[in-house]
């Protein structure tokens, strides 16, 4: 009898303990997928939740129950919608424990926790422990996968992302040390497409167009700003200023972001269906790198190749309008640097949107400006803004012939309130 007693208070008291893992289990899903997608006026409420859940949690499974990774990511989501970021790290950090101690030291389930943390720091304004952060999980992603592991590449993306909206964000000096790190992540994503990426998958032009585009944005801060000479970014020339050394050291990434785009080409031309319009003009756009690199005679060769891709459309004089005759802006920073130069400039008030002629040169420059609608004066200080506008940008010049030449186009203008 006693026996049988003892037997069924067991099976009680067991199915009472699966009962609670069950619910905490529920418990612990349910507040992460409500606050998944929190507005500011509800975080309070979260973070009250949260904190109630964790400790439940940790009341009847333990400090290091697997569970409470979850319910600390959410927490720290829920404080950052508080922009209380030095709550929000310490919850990432501790849901970033949690994992290493229930799954490893390299398990890539941090990998989460890493970015949050990174962001954090960002938002604190401590881009050097963020940094630190981003290099830990890049390095955790390459114990398991290897550095040229095609599965990297998810990964190299989601860090240049990072780096990229964050750079417009930083002045001139952090702003370099910012693109060192971008270069660094395009040349290993350079490597894992050059040794395992087929140039057949949809996706590789584009990841090598990522390259350039870093390659370029290196290569255009040196124009501006110069390279910082204590840095750790190598450049093979000793006892040369700044100035002297930035010809050889724009090569570097002029060659790097060429090399890219040739592959932009090789990997369109075995796409199937193949697309004659985005051969065309990536091949044109080949021809824009020589072009503000200064390889005028280069720019012409590869323009001539664009042409005689777009001989063979259906419809090639569409496409020739499209790719020669409309001055399309050059742009391989993929608007980060228009990004920048709103960030540094005052916030102007826009009154009007006016259509503008220029002349485009042979080399892509623009002058001449008039405005196209006579009944709109502008000021001398107002035509000084909208020159020092164009004359910022480079332009596809008009091509035919075997040769470029200077076409008149016009573009639309933001005209600013007096004084922005």
């Amino acid at each position: 009898m006693n026996a049988r007693l003892g037997r069924g208070d067991f099976i009680k008291r067991l199915c009472t303990v699966t009962l609670r893992k069950t619910l905490l289990t529920f418990m612990v899903v349910f507040v992460a997928n409500s606050y998944s997608q929190l507005p500011e006026e509800k975080a309070d409420t979260a973070i009250s939740d949260y904190l109630i859940a964790i400790d439940e949690v940790e009341a009847h499974q333990g400090a290091y129950s697997a569970e409470l990774s979850d319910l600390f990511m959410g927490l720290g989501n829920s404080y950052i919608t508080k922009q209380q970021y030095d709550d929000a790290n310490l919850a990432f950090q501790r849901g970033m424990q949690i994992e290493r101690i229930n799954f490893g030291l390299d398990s890539l389930s941090q990998t989460a926790y890493l970015m949050s943390i990174a962001d954090t720091e960002k938002y604190l304004g401590d881009i050097e422990q963020a940094e630190k952060a981003l290099d830990q999980l890049y390095n955790l992603n390459t114990k398991n996968y290897g550095r040229s592991d095609i599965r990297m590449l998810p990964v190299i993306e989601s860090l240049m992302d990072w780096h990229a909206e964050l750079y417009p964000l930083r002045k001139p000096r952090g702003g370099f040390s910012t693109l060192i790190s971008l270069e660094r992540l395009a040349n290993g994503m350079y490597d894992v497409l050059d040794e395992n990426a087929s140039l057949e998958d949809p996706g590789t032009p584009d990841r090598y167009k990522r390259v350039a585009q870093a390659q370029f944005l290196i290569a255009n801060h040196i124009k501006h700003y110069g390279e910082r000479r204590e840095t750790t970014f190598s450049v093979a020339v000793e006892g040369s200023s700044a100035a002297r050394t930035e010809p050889r050291t724009s090569y570097k990434h002029f060659k790097r972001g060429r090399a890219a785009l040739q592959k932009v080409i090789e990997s369109l031309m075995q796409q199937q269906p193949p697309t004659i319009s985005d051969q065309a003009d990536a091949i044109a756009s080949l021809g824009d790198w020589y072009l503000i690199f200064g390889q005028i005679s280069s720019a012409t060769k590869t323009y001539q190749l664009a042409e005689e891709i777009i001989i063979t459309a259906e419809r090639p004089d569409e496409l020739r309008l499209l790719a020669f005759e409309t001055a399309k802006t050059i742009d391989f920073s993929d608007g980060i640097d228009q990004r920048l130069m709103q960030q540094t400039a005052p916030a102007a008030e826009i009154t009007q949107t006016i259509e503008v002629s220029m002349q485009i040169s042979q080399s892509g420059f623009a002058s001449d400006f008039q405005v196209v609608d006579d009944k709109t004066t502008l000021t001398k200080t107002e035509i000084k803004v909208l020159q020092k506008h164009f004359r910022k940008k480079r332009f596809r010049p008009f091509f035919s012939n075997g040769q470029t030449q200077t076409m008149r186009v016009n573009k639309n203008y933001d005209l600013a309130s007096p004084g922005a």
